[in-house]
């Protein structure tokens, strides 16, 4: 498998063909809605990141987090989302992914990076761990409709 890792800019030519092949059945079991315009908007913060993993041309691994300022003045990366193709998981896509945000969070001066997933999310469970956390806490999560 020839892994290619690189983090998307606002200018890439060929985000309308990443927001296509994200929105594939492939990729989520919910309604995915990306487009070049929202991926060029939400790159357009200098604080969000998206790092793509490819094979071969085609999209089979994103990641996307934020750099978040402490009030401390510490900065902090949250990794939002890590998530493979069908087909490509368990062949090392999410650990490159993760190794890259990283780099990138030790580039933007962040002192640690942290994430979540779901308690039944084994897979996921096993691929942070393995990726050596300096903590790990066991906690619900919430979310709240604002609108």
């Amino acid at each position: 498998m020839n892994l290619s890792i690189r983090r998307l800019a606002k200018s890439d030519a060929g985000l309308a063909r990443v927001a296509e092949e994200l929105n594939s059945k492939d990729w989520y079991e919910g309604v995915q809605d990306f487009t070049a315009d929202s991926l060029k908007k939400f790159l357009s913060d200098p604080d969000n990141f998206y790092i793509a993993a490819e094979v071969e041309g085609k999209v089979v691994g994103g990641l996307h987090g934020y750099v978040l300022l402490h009030p401390d003045g510490r900065k902090l990366v949250y990794i939002d989302e890590v998530d493979t193709i069908k087909g490509h998981r368990r062949q090392g896509v999410a650990t490159a992914m993760m190794q890259e945000a990283f780099e990138l969070s030790k580039e933007r001066g962040a002192s640690e990076a942290w994430l979540g997933t779901e308690h039944d999310n084994e897979p996921a469970k096993a691929l942070y761990q393995k990726l050596g956390p300096s903590e790990i806490d066991e906690g619900p999560i919430y979310t709240y409709k604002v609108n």
